[in-house]
């Protein structure tokens, strides 16, 4: 009985988990970018307006990917009510700054950098 709980309950989470690429560039979230877009987004607006992030809906088990390609660093946190979901840290410019993090609570948070408070999206997990 317990491996078909297994089976229905938990297992999908893990073979249908989606990794979403959040790029932070020009003190903004971009969504699902590659970084050459990111790099061109300072230029070209359109590139920021088609691909800003405003509200994320991702459920239990998937993935965010924080790509930091802007110029500056960033401290992205989600929290609700002043409970945090999950806390980036400081997240300088580069690949190797990359984080990615897992999401493991259903609710509606605030994603939000602590240095730029208008870098703001909602997410919602299901």
């Amino acid at each position: 009985m317990k491996f078909i709980l297994f089976i229905c309950l938990i297992l999908p989470n893990f073979v249908f988990a989606e990794t979403y690429n959040m790029v932070q560039a020009g003190k903004v979230f971009l969504g699902n970018i590659t970084d050459e877009q990111a790099g061109q987004a300072y230029d070209d607006p359109i590139i920021e307006e088609e691909n800003k992030v405003e509200e994320l809906k991702l459920k239990v088990g998937d993935k965010i990917f924080f790509k930091n390609r802007d110029e500056v660093s960033h401290n992205v946190s989600a929290k609700k009510d002043g409970v945090v979901l999950f806390d980036v840290k400081l997240q300088d410019p580069g690949a190797k700054h990359d984080k990615t993090i897992e999401l493991k609570t259903k609710g509606e948070y605030t994603i939000q950098c602590a240095i730029h408070p208008k870098m703001k999206i909602t997410l919602k997990v299901e």
